[in-house]
């Protein structure tokens, strides 16, 4: 009797123990995020003093933002306020991304300031749409591979994660990344938690699938991983055959009926049919090119991975911890489950996609690298006992990739500081050092100023070039390439063009790599922008970072010597 109470006091305490030690990683784990959280706050606040200025820095964000607005804006009627809140018409991403951009960041400031104010407009985007569920999301990753039930392991895995260098990146502007990448860990997390038992939480991780697929479609790549964890079930007797039958067929039910019901959009046939055509034409750009055609195969991959998320030998050791947690230690399922996503994922990129974003591996990459507590569980020794030398004999090859498996990390950890520390600093700075807005104040001290008209001056320029959101302009541009029918089109007074995009479009070659009919006229307009010779305009200025062309008239008016 005094013996049992003894052993039921000893595990009633080490049960504690296991459950403080759990809550203090976490707590020490928020206490990291948060910090992580107010430091971007500063970089963020930049680069959007109006809304033309975020153009030159990442003309993504400003190609989603006024579709976010939108969804706070109503419209004259009941009707059309129902219509803009759904039909958020920009369908390269899913209402899921938009609704929760609208509802997290933009309400709170709509409730309290306005949205007047660009630049907290996107401060609030980027920070509580890509930092926070990317925040969440590594949180998820940690918890599933390490359970915090290690303070090294915990907190060592975080910290790496949110210093690969594509992470920071993504950190730094407004785009569904971290929400995408969230949701799929929380899918992940809800199988796990599952454990073969086919019950709510299995239905959780349909859910969540749902919104994945909702959100960003990437989450069709679950599409072997749901298959094989059902099978896990059926050759482990949890399930029989019918049954199998059933849950597939049930999870596919929820993946579904939740992607419809969380893009109310679908409701609307003209609007099926517009996101039906943008997403064939992202699929063919994607493959092809958006306007010239590209060549690409795994290698640019593989240069883009080293470049922008790890030395070689860091993606080697995470390969390795992926396979050793898949057939060793108590996590083999959830690795078995990221392998089975990540490599048709991979696949799919490697082989399909002609272009190369830099966040696209985000989600096959970061679950990868989470499984690194797997390796250093199966190489760390056991303690020491006995004499020192017999127990280097015994244990040498373990102490040995124990040793490179710390040394990689470490390069790795290296690696990502040289280049997160510079970016970090460049996009604090970016308005002090951006080369758009150095040209901008030259041409504005030195032209714009001695043109005074009784009404806007028509500027059409290229996306990467700044004039400011003023009265004073009538301001223009067009996505992608331009010519003389798009300066024509706006009735264009004055071009202010970027000297990068006309020599990348009238290289050697890149007139028969057009996929545009039309693209031999945009080759000739851009020919004649840097050789001076615009038909009806004037060259104005240029430096070896941009031209500007005014319309001839003015030009003489303004500028012509008596």
């Amino acid at each position: 009797m005094f013996n049992r109470e003894i052993i039921n006091t000893f595990f009633t305490r080490l049960e504690f123990y296991v459950m403080q030690k759990k809550t203090i990683v976490l707590l020490v784990l928020l206490l990291l995020a948060v910090g992580y959280f107010v430091l971007f706050w500063f970089p963020n606040s930049t680069g959007a003093r109006d809304l033309s200025m975020t153009y030159i820095f990442e003309a993504d964000e400003p190609a989603q933002y006024p579709h976010a607005l939108r969804l706070m804006i109503p419209g004259k009627t009941l009707s059309q306020s129902i219509y803009r809140f759904f039909a958020y018409q920009h369908y390269y991403y899913g209402y899921p991304y938009y609704f929760y951009s609208a509802i997290v960041a933009l309400l709170p400031l709509k409730l309290t300031v306005g949205l007047d104010n660009v630049s907290l407009n996107f401060l609030f985007l980027r920070q509580f749409v890509s930092v926070l569920p990317m925040l969440a999301a590594m949180l998820v990753l940690v918890y599933l591979q390490t359970g915090f039930e290690s303070y090294i392991k915990s907190i060592g895995l975080f910290l790496l994660l949110l210093s690969v260098p594509e992470i920071v990146t993504n950190t730094l502007w407004y785009h569904p990344e971290g929400l995408v990448l969230l949701l799929i860990g929380l899918t992940f997390l809800f199988l796990v938690r599952d454990d073969l038992k086919f019950g709510r939480n299995f239905y959780l991780a349909a859910l969540f699938c749902g919104l994945a697929v909702a959100t960003k479609l990437v989450g069709l790549f679950f599409f072997l991983a749901i298959p094989y964890y059902i099978f896990l079930g059926w050759r482990h007797n949890r399930i029989d055959t019918r049954k199998a039958i059933v849950v597939a067929a049930q999870f596919v039910t929820i993946m579904f009926c939740t992607f419809v019901l969380v893009n109310p959009f679908l409701f609307w046939e003209s609007e099926r049919k517009f996101a039906w055509k943008t997403q064939s034409d992202l699929h063919d750009a994607m493959g092809a090119g958006f306007i010239v055609e590209y060549t690409s195969g795994p290698l640019d991959w593989y240069n883009l991975v080293v470049k922008k998320f790890s030395i070689p030998a860091f993606l080697l050791l995470s390969a390795v911890s992926v396979v050793i947690g898949a057939l060793k230690g108590p996590r083999r399922l959830l690795n078995q489950l990221i392998i089975i996503w990540a490599v048709p994922f991979a696949i799919y990129i490697l082989v399909a996609l002609a272009i190369h974003p830099g966040h696209f591996p985000v989600p096959i990459l970061l679950p990868v690298f989470s499984s690194l507590p797997a390796y250093f569980t199966f190489f760390t020794p056991p303690k020491l006992t006995g004499s020192f030398l017999d127990y280097l004999k015994r244990h040498a090859l373990r102490l040995v990739m124990l040793v490179v498996g710390i040394t990689i990390v470490a390069a790795q950890f290296s690696f990502s500081l040289s280049r997160d520390i510079p970016h970090y600093l460049s996009v604090l700075n970016r308005e002090q050092n951006s080369r758009s807005l150095q040209f901008y104040e030259k041409i504005n001290n030195d032209y714009l100023l001695h043109i005074t008209l009784a009404r806007p001056l028509i500027v059409f320029r290229d996306v990467g070039m700044y004039i400011p959101d003023s009265p004073k302009y009538e301001m223009h541009f067009k996505w992608g390439i331009s010519n003389y029918n798009t300066i024509q089109k706006f009735n264009s007074e004055m071009l202010v063009l970027s000297k990068q995009h006309l020599y990348d479009y009238t290289q050697e070659g890149m007139l028969e790599k057009g996929r545009d009919p039309d693209f031999v006229l945009t080759y000739d307009f851009y020919k004649d922008a840097l050789e001076g010779t615009v038909d009806g305009f004037t060259l104005l200025y240029q430096d070896d970072f941009g031209v500007v062309y005014l319309s001839t008239p003015l030009y003489v008016n303004y500028f012509s010597s008596p």
